[in-house]
């Protein structure tokens, strides 16, 4: 067998602002377990806790710029508590209001899937984390029973463990964190909260391949569900009436739960009898969406004095919970978008459990909304050149260009929801048929066909038809 290779004397020369030192590092030997680094101005050789050379060499470049000390371990790792700092940085740059509630919420969602790798892996500090450590907590994450928190470490008799797409979620959390957190990410690191030696160098969670998911059977509201729901509504909560009224504007809308209890008053946009919101969504993401007027009738009788759409729910629980003084207490008097969304989320689950089609939560009035639209974006810009559309319908003068594009896309989405709809669910959920709406999916159905001859006649009625709207209009 043979002999280990001897480690000898090794030269190196390290740049300490701008002017090169020469530095010897001397190999390991009897008593001395790590490499010891000697250089013009030293005493006596100072050891760099290293057996490694190469971790021997990073300590002495550390050592030179530090003074001569060798660098204390708190003074290169990021703690647990500057790493969570980080997210919290980078979530409250948010200024919008509605934006910065949803950074809440993902930093919550964050903060917990940091807890969770650190109570799996009994890694502290997190950031010390190799690809090794994230692949082993996706796998032992996988074996866990969901009830884990509570009762973890103590072994559980059950089969239902964590779903992969909950660690996938965790995953991609905590991949996102350690970005902010690496100096090599150039945008994405969010600095000024520690100094730069702090700070990582690589992500452990680009370096492995992560676990597959689960594909999750497509959950939508059919016709039967949506009509069941709003008389459960109608029916279980009658005294909150803006619950239905929740359920419909969700249903025209394909918004986010935070989106729709969020909304206010100022985001109405009235284009003759066309009734449209505005809404910056996720990602900034700005669009608007149309309701039918008789559901805009329906939020005028409900319109409260404050700038939200649902704010008569504070007022309308409070009733509902008369002669429950403990129940009253937990109740506040102003209303909370938050609070509200959460009390329909319960009233969709609530609702769902005797569904014979499984549990359902709000988040499938969106999915069910998006299923109706169709992509159709080009063919309607080729219509307003080819069919030489006239300005009553496709232009309004008090709105701008941008805002003309997104009205457009409105009544599209709007339409292809109309189409898709069963005429009951519709009728229920506000819609009332008029002859220009007759025209306007005649015209819908001319521009899927690509017949612009059709389209451009059926174009020149509907003009003359709003045309003849807008008269009787002005004469009442």
């Amino acid at each position: 067998m043979p002999r280990k290779p001897k480690q000898r004397m090794v030269k190196i020369n390290v740049v300490v602002d701008g002017t090169p030192v020469s530095v010897t590092l001397h190999p390991p030997t009897g008593t001395r377990a790590s490499w010891y680094a000697f250089w013009n101005g030293l005493v006596t050789s100072k050891s760099t806790g290293s057996a490694d050379l190469d971790d021997a060499v990073r300590v002495v470049e550390n050592m030179l710029r530090n003074g001569g000390k060798r660098p204390d371990l708190a003074d290169t790792v990021l703690s647990d508590d500057d790493f969570e700092e980080i997210q919290r940085r980078h979530y409250h740059k948010k200024t919008d209001p509605s934006a910065r509630r949803r950074a809440e919420k993902t930093l919550e969602d964050c903060l917990d899937a940091i807890a969770a790798f650190r109570q799996i892996t009994g890694l502290k500090p997190v950031t010390l984390a190799t690809p090794d450590d994230c692949e082993r907590f996706q796998r032992e994450a996988l074996r866990l029973p969901k009830n884990w928190r509570r009762d973890y470490p103590r072994k559980q008799e059950t089969t239902e463990c964590l779903s992969p797409n909950t660690v996938l979620k965790w995953s991609r959390s905590l991949q996102a964190a350690f970005e902010r957190a690496n100096r090599s990410a150039g945008r994405k690191c969010v600095r000024g909260v520690v100094g730069e030696k702090k700070l990582l160098t690589s992500n452990p969670w680009n370096q492995f391949t992560w676990i597959d998911g689960l594909q999750q059977p497509k959950r939508r509201f059919t016709g039967e569900e949506l009509i069941s729901l709003l008389q459960f509504l109608e029916t279980s909560w009658a005294g909150v009436s803006v619950g239905r009224l929740a359920a419909k504007v969700f249903l025209w809308s394909g918004c986010r739960k935070s989106e729709i209890a969020s909304l206010t008053w100022g985001a109405l946009r009235l284009l003759g009898r066309e009734v449209h919101f505005e809404i910056v969504g996720k990602h900034g993401v700005r669009r608007w969406f149309r309701v039918p007027d008789a559901v805009y009738q329906e939020l005028l009788a409900h319109k409260a004095d404050s700038p939200y759409v649902f704010a008569m729910y504070s007022l309308q629980i409070q009733q509902v919970h008369q002669g429950r003084p403990g129940t009253l207490k937990k109740i506040r008097p102003q209303f909370d978008p938050e609070n509200f969304a959460d009390w329909f989320y319960r009233r969709v689950k609530e609702w769902s459990e005797e569904s014979p089609n499984g549990r359902a939560y709000v988040h499938h009035f969106r999915k069910t909304t998006l299923q109706q639209a169709r992509r159709g974006e080009d063919i309607n810009r080729r219509v307003a050149e080819d069919a030489r559309v006239g300005e009553a319908v496709m232009m309004t003068s008090y709105v701008t260009e941008e805002d003309e594009e997104l009205r457009h896309r409105s009544n599209r989405t709007y339409w292809r929801i109309v189409a898709g709809l069963p005429l009951e669910v519709a009728r229920r959920y506000g819609y009332v048929e008029t002859a220009t709406d007759r025209l306007e999916q005649k015209l819908q159905a001319a521009i899927a066909a690509k017949d612009w001859s059709l389209a451009k006649r059926l174009a020149a009625k509907l003009e003359s038809a709003k045309a003849s709207d807008e008269t009787q209009e002005d004469a009442g």
